[in-house]
């Protein structure tokens, strides 16, 4: 059955006449399906048509199944070759804008890599309450709305899905039709080695070589490059991407203390550092770790003092200071000047950082547009004095 959200989504945005005309029915496997030229039914789902797309957005789902089961397609372009490539994200809220905005960051990462593929991205809705068995389903399922799009769309794991999802959609569509499979289906193992959080240490080690050259300019006066031993970073985002930053900067960093995490059911702060191995080993057992821990490693403790705090409010954790902030969950806007926008944490309530590593997967046109509020975030940068870093893509 189509997602509950997802109908109400659509029912709320394309008129009647839309559903009457556009909705395909195969098998009880439906389809909607826009082009570039539909600019206004696409803007009312919150897409702009622009030179480069979206060369499609397809809204699917399976109406014989007894789960919901449906989501969105984009193939945002597909100047670079075809198909395009790009991952499925699965989450509650997920809309068919932000299935676009991330499709985006697709075709120009291709693109800027020189790899034969267009953009694309697909969103699942889907609750985090599903069981594993539950969550397999809904993979498959879904898979087999896909394969009419397997000569346009090559999908790979994203925020909710895996290697091991991509292997259901390898057996559905054929070996093929997915990246990052499992090793054992001649797959890379990317997310499994955490391929996209070497390349956040990297940025992070390359930042500190340099730093004393940005001693110069006036803004970085009072900037103070610490040693290994006093490196503090926050991870905003304990998954795949962040989960393994903070293993690999305890390997190649050494010293440097890993002092606040945080998830979907809260955040943790240490100044003393965390226990970064403990939480890895939680991560891959139970996907999120903030409140476990506090329950069954913190309020357990017998003896000695604890320094670690808990906090149920994930975005709470950009209120803490730390010499490097990483934002490495799927919240492209995390920091703005006001609260209209929605963003994890406003200027006025956030911590002192030093350095931000960008490890959100998200790119924005929306932000793009403003370029007046993306003057006034740079100036709140300089003066507070604090260097960006290059995306890791």
């Amino acid at each position: 059955m189509i997602p509950k959200k997802m109908e109400a989504f659509l029912r709320e945005r394309l008129p009647v006449q839309t559903w009457e005309n556009r909705l395909v029915q195969e098998d009880g496997r439906c389809y909607m399906e826009f082009t570039s030229v539909d600019v206004d039914r696409l803007a009312r789902l919150g897409i702009e048509v622009d030179n480069l797309g979206p060369h499609s957005v397809v809204c699917m789902w399976d109406e014989t199944a007894p789960l919901e089961v449906g989501g969105y397609l984009v193939v945002d372009n597909l100047a670079m070759g075809r198909p395009s490539m790009g991952g499925i994200r699965m989450l509650p809220d997920i809309t068919p804008g932000a299935v676009r905005s991330l499709a985006r960051g697709m075709t120009l990462k291709n693109a800027a890599s020189n790899l034969p593929f267009g953009g694309g991205k697909v969103g699942i809705v889907a609750e985090r309450s599903l069981t594993s068995e539950e969550h397999a389903e809904v993979v498959r399922r879904f898979a087999r709305l896909l394969f009419k799009y397997r000569f346009v769309f090559l999908p790979g794991p994203d925020v909710g899905t895996n290697d091991s999802d991509m292997k259901i959609i390898a057996i559905e569509n054929g070996l093929d039709t997915v990246v990052s499979k499992p090793e054992e289906m001649g797959g890379s193992r990317v997310d499994q080695l955490g391929a996209a959080a070497g390349g956040m240490v990297i940025a992070l080690q390359a930042l500190l070589e340099e730093m004393p050259a940005t001693e110069v300019p006036t803004q970085f006066a009072d900037l103070e490059i610490p040693t290994r031993e006093k490196l503090t970073i926050l991870i905003q985002g304990f998954g795949a991407v962040g989960a393994h930053t903070a293993r690999m900067l305890s390997d190649r960093i050494p010293g440097a203390k890993i002092i606040g995490i945080s998830d979907a059911l809260g955040y943790l702060y240490d100044p003393e550092g965390l226990p970064v191995e403990r939480l890895f080993r939680m991560w891959q057992e139970r996907v999120s770790v903030t409140r476990p821990h506090f329950m069954e490693d913190l309020l357990s403790a017998r003896w000695g003092v604890s320094h670690t705090k808990y906090c149920s409010a994930p975005n709470d954790l950009l209120r803490e200071s730390g010499f490097c902030l990483i934002p490495a969950s799927p919240i492209s806007n995390y920091l703005d000047l006001e609260d209209s926008s929605q963003p994890s944490i406003t200027v006025d309530r956030m911590g002192k950082w030093t350095v931000i590593i960008e490890g959100a997967n998200t790119y924005s046109p929306e932000r793009s547009r403003r370029a007046a509020r993306l003057r006034m975030e740079r100036e709140v940068y300089r003066k507070r004095g604090v260097l960006i870093a290059i995306d890791y893509w």
